[in-house]
């Protein structure tokens, strides 16, 4: 009569949050690749990334999996410190008024933002007029 495994009921359920564990891991252990399946939502962070010098490139390797290679420098240990902020309840919602305040504040990092224009930094965000869900903070 052995017991089952518990498992939670919520679930994070997030399409990014597998890639950005591989990518956090990578760094960590300094891994000059790591190989990752990406979807389509995933590559528009990816290519995000590029842009952001997190990744240095990333390609095909067979039809589900995609050779990723972070981005590191001699003056920096690891990649751009990053933070996700992924939830089970509740998302972070961001105005395009507290935006503009955080990139007052902070005018070196990043913010990536969900938006209904896709994934875009909150400079961008700022450009169009929009606001959404907080994503991750580069630093």
């Amino acid at each position: 009569m052995g017991s089952s495994p518990v498992f939670p009921t919520k679930l994070i359920t997030n399409h990014h949050s597998y890639f950005l564990n591989q990518l956090r891991m990578s760094s960590a252990r300094r891994s000059l690749y790591f190989d990752v399946r990406i979807t389509v939502k995933t590559k528009a962070l990816a290519s995000l990334l590029v842009s952001l010098n997190v990744l240095r490139r990333f390609h095909k390797v067979n039809d589900l999996t995609y050779r990723v290679f972070p981005s590191y420098t001699r003056y920096r240990r690891h990649t751009r410190t990053f933070k996700t902020y992924t939830r089970v309840n509740g998302r972070i919602r961001m105005q395009k008024k507290a935006l503009r305040l955080l990139n007052f504040l902070a005018p070196h990092t990043y913010y990536v933002i969900e938006t209904s224009r896709g994934l875009i930094t909150h400079k961008e965000a700022i450009r169009l007029g929009v606001g959404g869900s907080l994503l991750m903070i580069i630093y």
